[in-house]
């Protein structure tokens, strides 16, 4: 132990003085004293803790903060420091045992006055599909409300979820376009049911050949009209549809001139800049095919059907031409549209169900007041989820007699009803501090599976009071896993644990990386989804996240990931070899894609991000007036040479020696997720290129020259430095690459559970986990044990404790 300096002594009177009183013993102040202050007093103020003026005021925010962090540092070996004499373990055992009790009793009061969640705002996901299953509403009106703000990485915590002035003029006009959209005041709409059966003709079209601003997208073939072109395709669509619902589509198409041709199917307004939305990514052989979709459409809105991965129809024309031929004479691939159908609106009924189950078969005209008030003693105890007073029916049915009197009996019901959508009850979910009732708990589970509220059965149950009967509620958490709005689930929780919903903020340059499209994009991103949609499904080891044998890809994914024996757009679980560097969400290309930006990989974001996302272990914050990484396209340097001048600050070595290492083990994927040996270089004077394919996208003047030669364009990009993954833990285990790297984070199956739990319990509560939770947290790991880690199992585990039994 380093003897205490000449200045330590003369205040240490004082600062032991300033400790009395409180939970901390005389001898973990001595402790404290003897082990802590040469670095931590107000001279030195080593990461800017001053021990000696630092109370020991556990109801204050930032004093508890602070000694957390004194716990955690020394729990976890990182304090006193490497160079200074250890004390004696008992000591220190003691120590952390009377802190632990201290700040575990301190956190646990707040729990019980304050409660350990806050109320929280349903975020914009819930809104829509609570809105889908009260009313039945078909039109998504998430793009009408403000976005949501994000705490922990996730949309559902209710501290960032405030509500603003915009929020509240959003929520009172899509409440009332919901209402108007369900609502049933006049006759039935003219059901649009198209058939088209034969050849697709200028006619269906609705206009003839369509020309654009350089070339041709179409041409007549002997029994088809053929489009040609990897191009903009919010020119030309199916006719408009009239009336807003959903469609279904059976679109009979076959590749021209060639082998099987991928499509986009895409739905929206019939131009460019309108909105739209992709509905399926698909691809028709040379035989034909019948592909059916189905979406909701807006009036005026088209369905389009695209080629992708062809020439587009600019080259096909300038390529025609160069023959001497034009366009309508090419004879490279294309998409024969041979016929289209369309049924829809997919109404079973008139008026829709949401009006049904609003008013039966009430007539308007002849409504009382005595309706109104059936009315809304039905819709109020679905709209808050729970029961309602007579007080609460009687307010809302004031509202109506209020409008009644000068609108007449549907106004009034619809702003009353208006009113019960705008209102904290149905916006917001709350409960009283402590064990929530069956009501709470059937929306805790409902939000966090499916992100909308409880359906008939768990409102039932909840009605009985016995939905919190362990047997009882794991049988409603199976129903509602294998009920297919658990998708919900997925997408929410892998786009915010896993920060997918980040795929498109950056684009890949396409000097660096000219093999990134549209269509890997798409297919990253359903990889991951299927693949944690399995794990969860077989109930696998939560190790599966970083190190399994198995990937779900289709063929697109299988080229860019070097696996082989994989055809066809479609997906298919494969199993890997026992020396592949695939397998776990480590190695995808959407979780690659999203921890770098379009141009370079850094070691910093990818090791921050690894240690948070599946460690569940905090990231130090940087210290201010330290300068970020300008990234090297040029391929000068390597990132590990640049972020040498960090390490070997003493303010930075630090934090470096935690974050650095995993973003090292994955240097060797590149931005795209491609596996690499060396980086690539924008450079034009590098000597080294690498010729990279792009295997979407058909060479057409290659065809043009000799129809045998049907493969993809190819580009020549250069190569920098070297690839080095090697690093060393922060335990001091070192590791050559991210095969040995990912071998070290399978060996801890517990880390990686308290990491997800940690992630499943902010998503479930919107709270994250607090001091006093860390018990309930090991408990829970604990349990899984004998689950072998299943990642069912734990989701399980999570639901039955007190964590989420409790508000």
């Amino acid at each position: 132990m380093k003897p205490l300096p000449t200045f330590t002594v003369v205040f240490l009177h004082g600062f032991i003085a300033s400790l009395s009183g409180s939970g901390i013993t005389a001898e973990d102040r001595v402790f404290l004293s003897k082990h802590c202050m040469d670095c931590h007093d107000s001279s030195a103020k080593e990461g800017g803790l001053d021990l000696s003026t630092m109370e020991f005021d556990l109801s204050n925010a930032d004093s508890f903060a602070v000694w957390v962090k004194v716990h955690d540092r020394v729990r976890d070996g990182e304090m006193p420091p490497k160079d200074a004499v250890d004390p004696p373990a008992d000591q220190t055992g003691n120590f952390l045992t009377e802190l632990d009790t201290e700040l575990r009793a301190a956190s646990l009061r707040i729990q019980a006055s304050e409660g350990r969640a806050l109320a929280r705002r349903l975020n914009r996901d819930e809104y829509q599909n609570t809105l889908r299953d009260l009313l039945g509403v078909e039109e998504d009106y998430r793009p009408r409300l403000p976005e949501d703000g994000k705490s922990l990485g996730f949309d559902k915590v209710g501290s960032a979820l405030s509500v603003s002035a915009e929020h509240l003029q959003a929520y009172l006009s899509v409440s009332r376009a919901a209402l108007d959209e369900v609502i049933a005041d006049g006759p039935p709409p003219d059901i649009l049911k198209k058939v088209y059966p034969q050849r697709w003709t200028a006619e269906i079209v609705g206009s003839k050949v369509v020309k654009l601003p350089y070339g041709r997208a179409f041409g007549w073939k002997p029994d088809a009209l053929v489009r040609f072109g990897d191009f903009v395709d919010g020119i030309v669509g199916f006719r408009k549809v009239e009336v807003a619902g959903n469609y279904r589509f059976r679109v009979h198409a076959r590749a021209w001139g060639g082998e099987t041709v991928k499509a986009r199917i895409r739905a929206g307004g019939p131009l460019q800049a309108d909105v739209s939305w992709i509905v399926a990514y698909t691809e028709f052989p040379p035989e034909g095919a019948t592909i059916e979709v189905e979406t909701y459409m807006r009036p005026g809105d088209t369905l389009r059907v695209c080629p992708i991965g062809i020439a587009g129809p600019g080259t096909m024309h300038r390529v025609g031409y160069e023959k001497g031929n034009n366009a309508q004479n090419y004879m490279g691939p294309g998409l024969a549209m041979d016929w289209v159908e369309v049924d829809g609106p997919l109404r079973v009924s008139w008026p829709k169900p949401g009006h049904r189950q609003l008013f039966g078969d009430l007539d308007f005209s002849k409504a009382s007041r005595d309706d109104a008030e059936r009315v809304l003693r039905g819709f109020l105890p679905r709209a808050f989820r729970r029961a309602v007073s007579e007080d609460e029916v009687q307010h809302y049915l004031a509202i109506h007699d209020t409008a009644v009197k000068e609108e007449g009996f549907l106004v009034g019901i619809k702003v009353a009803l208006q009113a019960a959508l705008c209102s904290p009850n149905f916006l917001y979910l709350d409960s009283p501090a402590g064990r929530l009732d069956d009501f709470a708990l059937a929306s805790r589970l409902s939000y966090f599976l499916w992100s909308s509220m409880p359906d008939e059965e768990l409102a039932s149950l909840a009605y009985e009071g016995v939905l919190h009967e362990p047997k009882v509620l794991r049988d409603q958490v199976e129903r509602l896993l294998k009920d297919r709005k658990a998708v919900a689930f997925t997408e929410g929780f892998t786009g915010q644990w896993l920060d997918l919903h980040k795929i498109t903020a950056t684009t890949p340059d396409a000097r660096l990386y000219p093999e990134w499209d549209e269509l890997i994009e798409w297919s990253c991103i359903e990889e991951t989804r299927r693949f944690f949609d399995e794990v969860l499904d077989q109930d696998l080891n939560v190790v599966n996240f970083v190190r399994s044998d198995f990937a779900i890809i289709n063929d697109r994914l299988a080229k860019h990931y070097g696996i082989e024996g994989v055809d066809g757009i479609a997906f298919r679980k494969v199993k890997l070899p026992a020396e592949s560097l695939r397998g776990g969400v480590l190695s995808q290309a959407s979780v690659l894609k999203v921890t770098a930006n379009g141009t370079t990989s850094s070691p910093v974001l990818r090791g921050a991000w690894v240690r948070e996302r599946i460690l569940g272990l905090p990231v130090p914050l940087p210290p201010q007036g330290v300068p970020a990484i300008e990234p090297d396209i040029r391929g000068a340097t390597s990132i590990r040479e640049q972020l040498a001048k960090h390490r070997d600050d003493a303010s930075c070595a630090a934090c470096h020696a935690k974050i650095d290492p995993p973003g090292f083990a994955l240097e060797s994927f590149d931005v795209i997720g491609g596996w690499r040996e060396r980086y690539r270089s924008a450079s034009e004077k590098s000597s080294d290129r690498l010729q990279v394919v792009r295997h979407l996208t058909f060479d057409a003047k290659a065809f043009q020259r000799d129809p045998s030669k049907r493969g993809p364009l190819k580009s020549i990009v250069g190569l920098g430095p070297t690839v080095d993954a090697s690093g060393e833990l922060e335990s001091g285990q070192a590791f050559a690459g991210y095969a040995e790297f990912r071998e070290m984070l399978a060996a801890n199956p517990e880390q990686l559970a308290r990491g997800l739990v940690q992630h499943l319990i902010t998503y479930a509560t919107g709270t994250g986990p607090v001091y006093a939770d860390r018990v309930s947290i090991e408990q829970i790991v604990a349990a899984s044990r004998a689950h072998e880690h299943g990642f069912r199992s734990l989701i399980h585990e999570i639901i039955q404790s007190p964590l989420f039994l409790n508000q």
